[in-house]
């Protein structure tokens, strides 16, 4: 099979998309065919001395691309992939069949306009003739749902002695927002039972039957993932014995868990766990789970990590993808194109990178034996409970977690921002084959940015070929040529040098000219090592930003307690009282630190004392340590709040601000007009319940401006409507962000509603 690009269809004839894509790419030169820089689908192999004769596919025919995740084989799970190849294991990327030898895979839209057509056309599939090759696959955070003659598939592959890897994460992992994560899309089913998931066509029945052992994961393996969201961070410590676990537990010390699921096993004679929470453990409940997250605790919660037998096949599986992903994600964002930031997971303490070895080694070892009920393959131990009374409905009533921004259609490629999986240009817009500037312009912000980790020096990119991509980090010094680029310097050597070539969408933001504020910034700056005006530069720039000051929380997570660090994110919540509080990454909400409160900064920054301060940036500056058992950061000598995004009145009467509520809160009307994304503090009149009892009506005080409020499970009991009749005419205040909710716009990911009493 040949390694292929990628091209999504939504609503069309793919014939006539072949045809137009012919006929462009007919039509001159200027720039290559859409799609064509995202050719071939990688490949990595290892020596001959080394190789084992062994493939091991990753799939991304059904997602792992999405949102924050990275999850390609020179993307996040490259470190994963090159320890494969160290172990003498051929990866390739799978990313489907090219069933009309075009030279790209088509992902035609068959669920939600089901029809034998449209399937029959559909490219981005698992078959048979694209997997057989293989003796292991692996499935990470699949957003998609698998069709029934896909599951046939695999079904055969198991059949035929193969493996395959399940890679999840937590329930509402909908990096995508389709209304589907890894747990549902696994298990075979939707956590929701409404009849919008009875789909029919190439995909059946897809609602949830509140029964642990329906369902294909239940069916041939004897284990389903649950629903919940778990934290623990210092890692699931009740790792089985190696003559329990078929030796694979060798070396494997805790696995963390930021934010993931376990299983429930139904089968113990297929299924065993491999990996609990053990009694010294002490699991919580994710911050931004829909419901309480952590059902039982112990190992009743079911297994972290488990194995499975079909016949003479293998399937292993785990709850979250953090401790096996890396920090070197390759794609954009689907909805904004922003850079991805991603969990230090394989190196990190807790990661499962010998686990994870060990789990493909098994996977790639023909074995005979068909099920666990011997000595040499005990039998595993049966989850008390595998289907918590909370699992039976869903709380998002069959909707996505959020609703896409950006106008970005998880069905339809066409509005994927530029350098995302699947989008048609790469950053910066269409691919050129000319030395001329692409004429595709891209998003560019001045406002900070967490460095990407990737960069080098202005002294080393110094040290390159013309030619050479780079991503280069300098001080902006000066406007060279007008508006058109600009120097920056060295930080460690201010005699180091080079240019920056400005292309059109960069000129306001970046020209010193234009912007002399920019002076004086450090910029991180994305392009190919070149020559302009006889001196060294960058040009053909496809990303630049200015670079926040202070390590992202991610990448504070990584280092070791006692180093001294300065750290950037945005307040999320109060944490033990007014005794600290909790600091999330501005590109991973997910990931998060504690920051521990000297008497000296409680009342300005503790979020108990002072709720103004929720969603705000702060830049804290103190020792790397741990706080009630999580990562914190503590002996803190200095804090800051960095320059709010919402750009709302801070209150009065003028300026779309408020007489009442917090200091920094604003109107309704204001929060309509706010960009989506916008951290916000409002204050309105309840008017109305919406969609019961997931969400309110929010109106302006003073005019008829209204926006919704998504209310999170904890919430609904006393604010929504539905529930709480008493609540409507109510002034409250709502901490949030901007976003869309039944495409009207609304405030969600709410962490406040606080009733107001001043207001009247």
């Amino acid at each position: 099979m040949a390694l292929l690009s990628i091209k999504h269809v939504f609503k069309k004839s793919w014939q006539q998309l072949i045809a137009a894509a012919t006929l462009a790419a007919l039509a001159g030169t200027a720039h290559s065919a859409p799609y064509e820089w995202n050719y071939p689908a990688p490949v990595k192999t290892p020596s001959a001395a080394n190789d084992n004769g062994k493939v091991v596919i990753f799939d991304v025919s059904h997602g792992g691309t999405e949102g924050n995740a990275d999850w390609v084989i020179d993307g996040a799970f490259s470190d994963f992939a090159d320890a494969l190849v160290n172990a003498g294991y051929t990866v390739h990327e799978y990313r489907g069949e090219d069933k009309n030898n075009d030279g790209i895979i088509q992902f035609v839209d068959d669920y939600t306009n089901p029809s034998a057509a449209a399937s029959a056309a559909n490219e981005a599939v698992i078959t048979s003739a694209g997997i057989s090759h293989a003796d292991v696959l692996v499935l990470a955070e699949s957003n998609r749902p698998f069709t029934q003659a896909e599951l046939t598939v695999l079904e055969n592959f198991i059949a035929a002695g193969k493996g395959i890897f399940f890679v999840a994460d937590h329930y509402n992992a909908d990096r995508n927002l389709n209304s589907w994560d890894a747990t549902e899309v696994f298990n075979g089913y939707n956590r929701s039972n409404l009849s919008q998931f009875n789909v029919g066509g190439a995909y059946g029945d897809l609602r949830n039957t509140g029964n642990a052992n329906v369902g294909w994961l239940a069916e041939n393996f004897g284990i389903r993932f649950r629903f919940n969201a778990v934290d623990w961070k210092p890692g699931a410590s009740g790792i089985v014995s190696t003559s329990q676990s078929e030796d694979i537990t060798n070396g494997v010390t805790p696995v963390l868990m930021a934010g993931g699921a376990t299983l429930a096993i139904t089968d113990p004679t297929r299924a065993k766990g491999l990996v609990y929470f053990s009694a010294s453990d002490n699991p919580v409940r994710w911050n931004h789970a829909v419901d309480s997250g952590l059902y039982f605790g112990g190992m009743d919660e079911g297994p972290y990590v488990a194995i499975a037998k079909s016949g003479i096949g293998k399937a292993a599986f785990i709850g979250d993808s953090s401790p096996i992903e890396d920090i070197t994600p390759r794609y954009r964002r689907q909805d904004n194109g922003n850079t991805k930031t991603t969990y230090p997971g394989w190196t990190d303490t807790g990661n499962a990178a010998q686990l994870s070895l060990n789990i493909i080694d098994w996977l790639a070892t023909p074995e005979t034996y068909t099920h666990f009920n011997t000595t040499a393959h005990p039998a595993g131990i049966a989850t008390p409970n595998p289907m918590a009374t909370e699992e039976l409905t869903d709380p998002d009533n069959g909707q996505p977690w959020s609703t896409p921004s950006g106008g970005c259609n998880p069905w339809d490629d066409s509005t994927f921002a530029n350098g995302a999986y699947g989008a048609q240009n790469p950053v910066g817009g269409a691919s050129s084959s000319s030395s001329s500037s692409s004429s595709s312009s891209s998003t560019s912000s001045s406002s900070g940015g967490a460095p990407s980790g990737s960069a080098v020096s202005v002294g080393d990119a110094l040290a390159l070929s013309v030619g050479t991509p780079v991503t280069v980090t300098g001080v902006v010094t000066q406007a060279i040529n007008g508006e058109y680029a600009l120097e920056i310097a060295d930080a460690a050597n201010s005699a180091n040098t080079i240019f920056i070539k400005l292309e059109s969408q960069y000129r306001a933001a970046f020209s010193p000219q234009n912007n002399p504020a920019i002076l004086g910034e450090t910029l991180e700056i994305t392009g190919k090592r070149d020559n302009y005006m006889s001196a060294p530069s960058v040009e053909y720039v496809t990303d630049m930003f200015v670079v926040q000051a202070g390590l992202s929380v991610t990448d504070a997570l990584a280092l070791p307690n006692g180093t001294d660090v300065t750290v950037v994110g945005e307040i999320t919540q109060a944490v033990n009282g007014e005794y600290a509080l909790e600091m999330a990454d501005l590109n991973n909400a997910s990931s998060t630190i504690l920051v521990k409160l000297e008497s000296q900064y409680r009342a300005d920054f503790s979020p108990q004392n002072n709720p103004a301060v929720l969603g705000e940036t702060l830049l804290v500056t103190g020792t790397r340590d741990t706080y009630t058992s999580l990562p914190s950061i503590e002996y803190v000598t200095d804090m800051q709040l960095q320059a709010s995004s919402s750009g709302g009145s801070s209150g009065g009467s003028s300026g779309g601000g408020t007489t009442c509520g917090s200091g920094n809160a604003v109107s309704v009307s204001t929060a309509y007009s706010a960009s989506m994304g916008t951290p916000l503090v409002v204050i309105g009149e309840v008017q109305s319940g919406i969609n019961n009892p997931y969400a309110l009506e929010l109106a302006d005080l003073n005019s008829t401006s209204t926006v919704y409020v998504k209310l999170e499970s904890d919430q609904r009991a006393y604010f929504s409507p539905a529930n709480n009749p008493s609540i409507l005419g109510k002034v409250i205040e709502v901490t949030g962000t901007r976003d869309l909710y039944m495409s009207y716009p609304s405030l969600e990911s709410v962490s406040q509603l606080v009733e107001q009493s001043n207001c009247n």
